[in-house]
């Protein structure tokens, strides 16, 4: 057989360390913005003000190697594992720093998408800025040849997994979960066909998600069964793209529903549905939000991607003909459903508003308000539906501060103006971004 000659591949000579440089500012990302004579540098772990060293990486990263001069504002991280863990980036940034930057982050970016220069900024809403999640997704990889299991958090700007016994932004219902699922899952035989684990905590309960390829063998199905009453845990499994199924309980009893809280109102949800991460700052962001809309009896009201019913339901309370949108067929089931039990009446519609609105519901009704809390590639399309049933007020709610500049030039041009704005630091200790937004008709 004949052999092809290919030559030795040549490995780029690392770019020599930048020394001394002063770090100007953050990006939207948490990262130190270095200016140099090839442009601007983007340094994980640097602060403004600081003189630092880095080791470039690619075109416009680097690596930090040294820092000279110490922020004042710099406070030493207390996890240990965040030298590597890709989930915190800001632990080493005071907490009130951290609020300031990102308010100045959406701030900026309002000014350069929307042309929005003045900002009535109220302070942000915040609460605890530790064991806060109430819900995280755990990284699993099974070594065959070791027989071992990595459990934990992607490194970060890697996919490596950093293992933790403890996680400091997590809840005190999750972190004692952690070590007993270390012990169990080399156990299954299913391991190798594992996913990731969703660790969730409800008002009284916790759950355990399982993304598997394949459905557990019943020896597999037993010892979940075990770890679920001796946790005192609902275990759910996820097959493929299938829905997630709670899985039967020894004594085949049924367990109660799931349920979080939206301004004191307790409702259900199931794996899959969104939650947000923070259950106390969820409480006070959805209070704020109908505040602002302000809702009267009888207002015709959107509520748009609109979840299992976060706003809709408080929104229903207060009198308003609710009608609730939401794009996940099984999250509508879910909404109406909880608006079943708590008793309200409201419009549940299961439409794509990323597309036209053809739906008989949305295409003839009329709008006097809207609130709206999409994923993070924002609303544009929506917001041109909006815009052409000219509702007199809306309310943004949005976790990327990108596109929310971006829908806001889009309602400033229809006739708009921005009447206040808040931060809701809904993921302190990291660099992403809650803000909630009230858009008023001119």
């Amino acid at each position: 057989m004949a052999r092809i000659y290919r030559p030795p591949q040549r490995t780029k000579a690392p770019q020599p360390l930048s020394r001394n440089q002063p770090v100007t500012g953050l990006d939207h990302q948490g990262r130190g913005v270095v200016r140099t004579d090839q442009g601007a540098r983007f340094i994980a772990g640097a602060l403004p003000d600081e003189i630092i060293s880095f080791q470039p990486l690619g075109k416009y990263e680097g690596t930090l190697t040294a820092i000279h001069q110490h922020s004042p504002l710099r406070v030493n991280p207390p996890c240990r594992f965040y030298a590597s863990c890709g989930g915190c980036d800001l632990q080493h940034l005071q907490l009130a720093a951290q609020r300031d930057h990102k308010q100045q982050v959406v701030s900026e970016l309002l000014q350069k998408f929307a042309g929005i220069t003045a900002v009535n900024w109220l302070e942000p809403l915040q609460a605890a800025a530790w064991n806060y999640r109430q819900r995280t997704r755990l990284a699993v990889h099974w070594d065959p040849k070791r027989q071992s299991l990595r459990l934990g958090f992607r490194a970060r700007g890697s996919k490596s997994i950093v293992e933790i016994d403890h996680c400091l932004v997590l809840s005190d219902q999750l972190n004692p979960l952690l070590a007993p699922l270390k012990q169990l899952l080399p156990g299954l035989k299913s391991v190798r066909e594992l996913g990731h684990v969703e660790l969730i905590a409800g008002v009284s309960e916790r759950l355990v998600l399982l993304r598997l390829q394949q459905p557990p063998e019943s020896a597999d199905q037993a010892l979940l069964q075990n770890f679920a009453e001796q946790q005192q845990v609902q275990v759910w499994l996820q097959v493929g793209a299938d829905a997630a199924v709670r899985l039967a309980r020894q004594d085949a009893s049924e367990p109660a529903a799931p349920q979080y809280m939206s301004s004191g109102v307790r409702l259900n949800f199931t794996p899959g549905n969104f939650l947000q991460a923070h259950a106390e700052l969820n409480q006070q962001l959805v209070a704020q939000a109908i505040a602002w809309l302000d809702p009267q009896p009888g207002e015709q009201v959107l509520d748009l991607f609109a979840g299992s019913g976060n706003f809709s339901i408080p929104l229903a309370r207060k009198g308003a003909q609710v009608t609730a949108v939401e794009g996940i067929a099984s999250m509508v089931s879910q909404l109406s459903e909880n608006a079943s039990r708590a008793g309200v009446q409201l419009e549940a519609v299961c439409a794509d508003l990323e597309q036209p609105w053809k739906h008989p519901v949305l295409a003839s009704q009329t709008v006097d308000k809207v609130l709206l809390d999409p994923a993070r590639q924002g609303a544009a399309n929506a917001i041109a539906e909006i815009t052409a049933r000219a509702p007199q007020r809306i309310i943004y709610v949005s976790c990327a501060p990108d596109t929310l500049a971006r829908d806001a030039a889009l309602l400033i041009t229809k006739g708009y103006e921005l009447r206040q704005a808040q931060i809701v630091d809904m993921f302190p200790q990291t660099h992403h971004i809650e803000t909630l937004s009230w858009f008023e008709r001119r």
